[in-house]
């Protein structure tokens, strides 16, 4: 019971889930342009670098609702969460900095936001993994 959501954990799940499905939707996206494309530019990383952001920030801000008893019974998903955070958060650095650079080849862009999309789809299974502990379903209702 001291792990069940709060109505308001109930209410944010959603826009959690979704905004992290965003930024897999932007990263398979820029795979696709980067596949169909010799050289790709930093502009096209930039919808996907702010979608990233808008996951990460959204992942904290639910995180942060987290009342002690939840933060203690969460730990070890917390602290798996944390780890793909800071997976997520090295892998856009990396990527920003390659275009920060000049142009890079497309095969180079879709090969480093694969690996960004695969830790985004980690990140995701995280959150479902703390909802469902909390009581919460994947589509945001309470059990």
């Amino acid at each position: 019971m001291d792990l069940q959501a709060t109505p308001d954990q109930v209410a944010w799940f959603p826009k959690l889930t979704k905004s992290t499905d965003a930024a897999r939707k932007e990263a398979q996206s820029l795979v696709q342009r980067a596949e169909n494309s010799s050289k790709v530019d930093s502009s096209a990383y930039a919808q996907l670098s702010d979608a990233v952001d808008d996951a990460r920030t959204a992942n904290l801000k639910f995180v942060n609702t987290f009342s002690a008893p939840q933060q203690s019974g969460l730990k070890p998903l917390i602290k798996k969460l944390s780890k793909t955070d800071v997976d997520i958060s090295k892998n856009s650095k990396a990527l920003s900095q390659q275009f920060e650079r000049s142009e890079i080849s497309g095969k180079k862009v879709s090969a480093m936001v694969q690996k960004l999309d695969r830790a985004l789809t980690d990140f995701q299974t995280e959150q479902i993994s703390i909802g469902k502990q909390m009581g919460i379903q994947p589509n945001g209702q309470s059990q």
